[in-house]
């Protein structure tokens, strides 16, 4: 794989992490992205392999940021609408 063609799935990975984060619009699809067991052009699976990453260890690092994420996010909602 060409450094331009690295550096494109490298993008496309960090997109879907950052889409966890918006709206359920494109949080959605991102979960589905990053869960998947596609191996197909383009899936994470693919993209982790082109990278050189171990696939499950990237879902499972991203998705329990994620989830340690959540809890913080919420207690800041619940200080924001408190005051």
């Amino acid at each position: 794989m060409t450094e331009p063609e690295q550096t494109l799935w490298s993008s496309v990975l960090t997109q879907a992490i950052q889409d966890l984060s918006g709206p359920d619009m494109v949080a959605k699809p991102a979960r589905a992205w990053l869960t998947s067991r596609n191996t197909s052009l383009g899936s994470l699976i693919w993209v982790c392999d082109q990278l050189g990453l171990d696939p499950a260890a990237v879902r499972q690092s991203v998705l329990r940021r994620r989830t340690e994420e959540r809890p913080a996010r919420e207690r800041s909602h619940a200080v924001e609408q408190a005051a």
